[in-house]
Parts: C-alpha cells; structure tokens; sequence
C-alpha cells in the first residue's frame, strides 16, 4: 500500500462516521466472507443467548442476521447516526450510543456471545488489550466471542511499524471510503495470543479477502476472523 503524506491520513472518529452513514453499508454488507462466519459463529451460540455487536454500524448486515435468528441483541456504535440507522433497520433489537471502551453491561457475565466485526481498527494496542479483557469479563462461562480484524502482515506492512515484541503494528496506511486511515492491527498469532492471554480459547481462524465494492474506493480487506470461547 502506497503510504501518502501524513497530513492525508486520520484516525477515523465518530464524525466519520457519522459521515458515510448509509454509503458504508452499500460499500460492505454484500460481504459472503462476513456472512458465512457470522452463521458459523451463531450456530455455537444458544438458542437464547443475547449477543452484543460491538460496533454494530449501520445494523446490517451482522445486527440484522442476530435478530433474524430470534435472539436477544444489543449493539453499541460511538456514531450517533449508525446508532440511529440501526434502530431503523433492525427494531428487534436494542441499540445504544456508546464508545466501547466506556461501555458496561447491566452485569458481568452477561452475554451469551459478543461480536466485534471490522470494529477495533482505531484502538490502540493498549486499548485493544483491554478490549479482550472487557469481552472476556462480559461473555458468561461456555460463551462465545467472534472478532473480524486484519493481520498486520496481510497489510503490506513495513518493518518499522511493527512493535518491538513483532505481534502488532501501528500506523498502518489503509484506504476505506476515499479516505486514508491508520489502523493498529495485530499479527494473526498476535490476536491469538492477545485473546489466549485473557482467557479464551481459540476455537477457530480463517482469513478471507474481501474487494468492496469500486465506488467505495477501498482497499481490498484481508479479513481475519478468530471465533473463541471461555471456558465454563
């Protein structure tokens, strides 16, 4: 990937977001990839978990899938307008406007499943650290966590952007919606480990890539999806 002037590249917030809206569902919800792990994914969940999508975006299309299946469904977005969007799209489930890292459920232990799909790219390393703690603590004995991410070296990374330890990467160059962003991503093994390291287990890995669609103007996406369980 072609690395641009600094001045040309963000770290995508909320306004973002907020920004693309409805365009960002055109551009990724057609993904078979996505769609394939999500029904692997709830296929492990039971029937009555209630899941969290964490970073639900626009609610489709993994919201959407959740509900459809009948289960209870939380999402949380930092974009008002996905948040928004979502309630639109997906009225069977509950979606609140909230950053993940201020997030607290009504209790530990609270869900069945968690997903994170193609949600963690602005966190930083520690960040991203404590994220899988906070899955960890959230999701009851037996469930299920799946999370949709890149690895860093499916990104053309450059060995100076790799931490010192060699699992994670910052200041990774990326084009998503014509725009450049910087991702922190960690290696495959690396998101295996970050995650064994807060007490899952990995139950299943496989990498898909993904081309959205041209008017989108993106990157084609190595996507790397990691399906784990904590133990009862």
């Amino acid at each position: 990937m072609a690395k641009p002037t600094q001045s040309e590249v963000i770290i995508p917030r909320d306004d973002f977001y907020n920004k693309i809206g409805k365009d960002y569902e055109n551009a990724f919800s057609h993904d078979p990839g996505l769609r394939k792990i999500v029904e692997r994914f709830l296929a492990l969940c039971p029937v009555k978990a209630c899941i969290l999508d964490c970073g639900c975006g626009t609610g489709k299309p993994v919201s959407y899938m959740v509900a459809e299946t009948g289960r209870p469904l939380h999402g949380i977005d930092f974009s008002q307008t996905m948040v928004q969007l979502s309630r639109q799209q997906v009225p069977q489930g509950n979606f609140e406007h909230c950053n993940m890292l201020d997030y607290s459920p009504p209790s530990p232990d609270y869900f069945g499943g968690i997903i994170a799909m193609l949600s963690l790219f602005e966190l930083s390393r520690p960040e991203l650290e404590l994220m899988a703690g906070n899955f960890f603590k959230w999701i009851q004995p037996g469930g299920y966590l799946l999370i949709g991410t890149f690895g860093a070296e499916d990104c053309g990374t450059q060995s100076e952007l790799y931490h010192s330890d060699g699992h994670c990467a910052s200041g990774i160059v990326f084009t998503f919606m014509a725009q450049k962003v910087s991702i922190t991503v960690f290696t495959k093994s690396g998101w295996n480990k970050l995650l064994e390291v807060a007490g899952f287990e990995i139950i299943h890995t496989e990498m898909d890539r993904f081309a959205p669609s041209a008017e989108a103007v993106c990157d084609e996406e190595p996507h790397y999806f990691v399906i784990a369980r904590k133990a009862l």
